[in-house]
């Protein structure tokens, strides 16, 4: 097996050979947890057990680092730290082995595994049960409490890509349009070009249009008495509705326009909808009960 074959797309799954090992493994592990996985490639378990872990590692990139290790092109390596069967699996924190475990293992138990190796660098546990809370708030829209909570977050980790999505996601959430672009604005390259804060800086276009459109909800209500299907009137209203946080009756508002005209204005309910979605968060009650009426109104 040439390391090539081993090369990943994460940017903290690595290849470690013999010249490489105390760099790359005993020294970074001074700083953070490095999970070193020893395989070959005529070992069948390896070729099952590999993929998992880099599918779990994955999600702490900040966290530690997965180093592949092939015994067949290193064998020293293999010798010196008496790996007697593979797949053998060590977790290495401050220069020396500290967790491990040998032969095959269920995607579970990989999970726990490589969680609790993340939690050796510090706050982890504690980010995690903090994100879990953030989350829970922003399902709820409690938008107060997912503010101060990330705020706390970024305290503990400040460059924690999470972080700053849900805290931006909390200050869209209480308007705070003008600060929201100045925190965007102020952001490192490598935290802005994060999924979750990509994901959050979606938002903000259609929530600030949505905060600006409430103003003329009864204006829009008196037209609406008189063209109650004006589908332009339908999809202002509920713009100006999600603005107020009636979160299900904008929707119920362009579900009644797509079933009058699906393709009216190039689909233009349809995609508000899906707009509102994100913003409204997958999760939400609201989302869920929506995009089941959704889906009946596009297939049936």
């Amino acid at each position: 097996m040439e390391n090539n074959d081993l090369i990943s797309t994460a940017t903290n799954i690595i290849n470690v050979n013999e010249e490489t090992f105390m760099s790359e493994v005993v020294e970074v592990s001074k700083t953070k947890p490095v999970i070193v996985d020893f395989c070959a490639p005529w070992c069948e378990p390896c070729k099952t057990l590999t993929p998992l872990i880099e599918d779990a590692v994955k999600v702490y990139e900040q966290e530690l680092i997965l180093a592949k290790i092939d015994i067949d092109q290193n064998q020293n390596i293999a010798a010196q730290l008496r790996i007697q069967s593979i797949p053998t699996v060590y977790t290495f924190f401050e220069g020396k082995v500290v967790d491990g475990f040998q032969g095959a293992k269920s995607n579970s138990e990989i999970i726990e595994f490589v969680k609790k190796s993340a939690s050796l660098s510090g706050p982890g546990q504690e980010v995690e049960d903090l994100i879990s809370s953030v989350k829970e708030c922003i399902e709820k829209r409690d938008w107060n409490s997912s503010f101060e909570i990330s705020q706390k977050i970024l305290v503990i980790d400040p460059e924690n890509h999470i972080g700053f999505g849900n805290l931006i996601r909390s200050m869209i959430g209480l308007d705070k349009f003008n600060e929201t672009k100045e925190l965007i604005n102020d952001l490192a390259p490598e935290i802005k070009n994060s999924k979750p804060v990509e994901e959050a800086i979606s938002l903000l276009e259609t929530s600030e249009r949505a905060f600006m459109a409430k103003g003329s909800i009864k204006e829009l209500e008196k037209k609406l008495l008189k063209e109650p299907d004006n589908l332009d009137y339908l999809l202002q209203m509920a713009i100006a509705l999600f603005g107020i946080g009636k979160i299900e009756d904008s929707f119920e508002m362009l579900l009644k326009s797509i079933k009058i005209d699906k393709e009216w204005n190039e689909q233009a309910a349809r995609k508000q909808l899906i707009e509102f979605f994100s913003s409204a968060g997958i999760e939400a009650k609201e989302t869920v009960s929506a995009r089941k009426k959704l889906a009946t109104l596009l297939f049936s």
